[in-house]
């Protein structure tokens, strides 16, 4: 009777193992198919950014993943949310669609507004005064050589 209790639980908590091993490689081959995916279109560069997935839901052969992408060098953090539909085929998992969905990162809009802060003509805040150190000195006009 013990024993047979005791081969019960080994075997839940074998199956939990392999179940979450499962689930890191699944979890790991999504993140590749969604960095190969971002670095084939025109423009991005993955090694200039640093990807992580903070949420992913499988569901046989479909994966829901929510995807954060941060700079690695800004000079204050910024992340964009992107939650990315995947489909397993033939071993390997395509991404189907994605959709921004948050974050402090976002493509600039295509009319911005002008700044109020610096008007047109002004200079940026602590840029040296652009007056001269000495008057520029004027030439005389040419005389007209027809009267």
């Amino acid at each position: 009777m013990k024993t047979s209790k005791l081969l019960i639980i080994l075997g839940i908590l074998l199956a939990t193992l392999v179940g979450c091993h499962r689930q890191d490689a699944e979890k790991e081959a999504i993140r590749a198919s969604i960095r190969q995916h971002v670095a084939s279109m025109s423009g991005l560069r993955m090694d200039a950014m640093e990807l992580e997935l903070t949420q992913v839901t499988l569901n046989g052969d479909h994966a829901e993943a929510l995807a954060e992408f941060r700079p690695k060098q800004a000079a204050t953090p910024m992340v964009l949310q992107v939650k990315y539909q995947l489909e397993k085929r033939a071993g390997s998992w395509v991404v189907l669609g994605s959709q921004t969905v948050g974050g402090e990162m976002s493509h600039p809009a295509a009319n911005p507004a002008p700044s109020q802060e610096n008007p047109p003509g002004a200079l940026p805040p602590g840029h040296p005064p652009l007056t001269p150190s000495q008057p520029p000195t004027q030439t005389p006009p040419a005389a007209n050589p027809h009267p």
